[in-house]
């Protein structure tokens, strides 16, 4: 067998690549996805798995809705009902106190000795000077009303008297002017219930000055004139003064007095 003899003669170096001017052009956009699409592929896989990952986890990612509420305070809605409670039961023992006092005043012919005995037990009260306070308000009361009521019929009599006096009066004089009339009666105040004005009679004007005594049922029990006017002017002031009636008050003294005081002005 015999052996092709080797070339052992060195070959000729290669050539340099000649660089031509278009060998730098940009590559276009299909060319380059082309080129990178495996990089792309893997960034798109990325991409969509961490989609699947928020959208299953339901992160939100953005501004925080608004959202409203009410704070309350446990300690505070505890101090209310405890003070709402508070106040039922003050309701409930001071209506229970307002059943046991008018029971205890109405029942005045109920067994004294179970009534004492209930009072001190329940409250310390004696029943015994209860009723007595009740009778003696019972009595103050029924006095009341039959002076008012005497008041009232006095009051009726003295228009109706009143009336008749003017109306022949005024037959006899043409009246020449008008009266005012004024009052002071203190410790205690009163009030009028019926102040007589007279009618202006007489000649000229002036102030008259009545000095009256008033008892507790409003009457006039005394009168006299203590400055003012002629004789005309005082018989009309004394007169009227007499009349006169101020409210009924049982605090007031048997004897209060006062002035009452009457201003003719002539025309």
């Amino acid at each position: 067998m015999t052996e092709t003899p080797r070339d052992d003669k060195p070959k000729p170096a290669r050539r340099p690549r000649i660089k031509l001017p278009f060998d730098n052009r940009r590559e276009d956009v299909g060319s380059w996805t082309y080129d990178h699409r495996i990089g792309l592929c893997v960034t798109l896989i990325a991409y969509l798995a961490l989609m699947i990952v928020f959208v299953s986890s339901k992160i939100v990612v953005g501004r925080r809705t608004h959202q409203q509420g009410m704070y309350i305070d446990l300690q505070t809605l505890a101090e209310m009902e405890q003070e709402r409670d508070r106040l039922e039961r003050e309701e409930r023992e001071r209506q229970r106190q307002e059943e046991i006092d008018w029971r205890s005043i109405r029942n005045q012919a109920s067994n004294e000795n179970a009534l004492n005995e209930k009072l001190r037990d329940d409250r310390g009260t004696n029943a015994a000077a209860l009723n007595e306070a009740a009778a003696e308000a019972e009595a103050r009361m029924r006095a009341n009303r039959e002076a008012y009521e005497q008041g009232l019929a006095e009051e009726r009599a003295i228009r109706e008297r009143r009336g008749k006096e003017d109306g022949a009066e005024r037959q006899d004089r043409k009246v020449k002017g008008r009266v005012t009339v004024s009052f002071s009666i203190t410790d205690p105040v009163r009030t009028s219930r019926y102040l007589e004005v007279p009618a202006y009679l007489c000649e000229g004007g002036g102030d008259v000055t009545v000095s009256v005594t008033v008892d507790r049922a409003g009457k006039v029990t005394g009168a006299r004139v203590t400055e003012g006017g002629d004789d005309c002017m005082r018989e009309s002031a004394l007169r009227a003064a007499r009349n006169s009636l101020f409210n009924i008050d049982d605090s007031a003294p048997a004897r209060q007095t006062g002035t009452i005081t009457y201003i003719f002005i002539p025309q």
